[in-house]
């Protein structure tokens, strides 16, 4: 493994993919580093997941997190380097997002109907899967402005985040299916 630091400091810059250089403001660092707090949240549901003995949810939640990490690496790109990345490496493609349309319906079908709105804390397990959900939705926020910019290299993101967030939704009242959810109001 690389040193972890120069020693110089970094002057608030880090580097996309292949080497171009922009500030840690830059709005896909931001984006990325919004997905990486949802894929870090996921680990700690997969930490869970296993102590649980649920191999079904800790199966999706690594998938998930592996699609993420390929997301990350297509935000983390220039477009001008985006074909270099197509031709060596993953990157996402539109049957993703047909899975998980496919996974969202299974888990409604096998989870009880919802008529109100639910707080997180059912459980600490579907908690951090919440936790993710809204990390995922704000990488979606900052997405779109990736897009605005004309600065994201692959539509199919958006509209994964987008999926991704409700499947999250959805996993997590499953978690928790066996109790009473936590009404937002009385």
């Amino acid at each position: 493994m690389a040193r972890l630091y120069t020693k110089n400091g970094d002057e608030g810059n880090t580097f996309l993919l292949f080497g171009q250089k922009v500030s840690k403001t830059d709005i896909r660092v931001q984006c990325y580093g919004a997905i990486d707090e949802c894929i870090s949240n996921l680990g700690v549901a997969y930490a869970i997941s296993n102590e649980k003995n649920n191999s079904e949810v800790a199966d999706l939640i690594i998938k998930v997190q592996r699609t993420l990490f390929i997301i990350s690496s297509e935000i983390a790109c220039s477009k001008e380097k985006y074909l270099n990345l197509k031709k060596n490496y993953r990157y996402l493609k539109k049957e993703a997002i047909d899975e998980l349309e496919k996974l969202i319906d299974h888990y409604q079908e096998i989870t009880p109907k919802i008529n109100y709105f639910v707080l997180p804390g059912g459980s600490l397990f579907s908690s951090f899967v919440d936790i993710a959900r809204t990390n995922c939705r704000k990488s979606e926020r900052l997405c779109v402005e990736i897009e605005k910019k004309d600065l994201l290299n692959n539509k199919n993101i958006l509209i994964y985040l987008n999926r991704l967030s409700d499947l999250l939704f959805i996993i997590a009242r499953y978690i928790d299916k066996d109790q009473e959810y936590l009404k937002a109001t009385e």
